[in-house]
């Protein structure tokens, strides 16, 4: 896959039999996890649109278990929870 690099990202071995040339231009060694992360990355760049919850992206949920961990700690902003709701109404608490 395509897309800016990663902190994680690898460059790509020379015994890569991979093309380096043409349409598919393969910069960066195999790795799902990073591919995951790039594309999400591009996507932000040229759309400008918001990221939907990535345990919903397909390339996700083909992830073993130690890939998905793997994920999760390379991206945690991915995987931040909404911190500090409100009630509905006002209760005896406060607000």
């Amino acid at each position: 896959m395509m897309g800016a690099a990663t902190p994680f990202s690898k460059v790509k071995r020379l015994d890569d039999p991979r093309p380096t040339r043409g349409f598919a231009q393969y910069m960066f060694a195999e790795d799902a996890v990073d591919d995951l992360s790039r594309a999400r990355q591009g996507f932000v760049k040229n759309t400008g649109g918001k990221l939907g919850d990535v345990k919903n992206a397909g390339i996700y949920k083909n992830f073993t278990e130690a890939q998905k961990k793997e994920y999760r700690k390379r991206n945690p902003q991915d995987f931040e929870e909404e911190k500090g709701f409100k009630l509905g109404k006002r209760s005896l608490l406060g607000e």
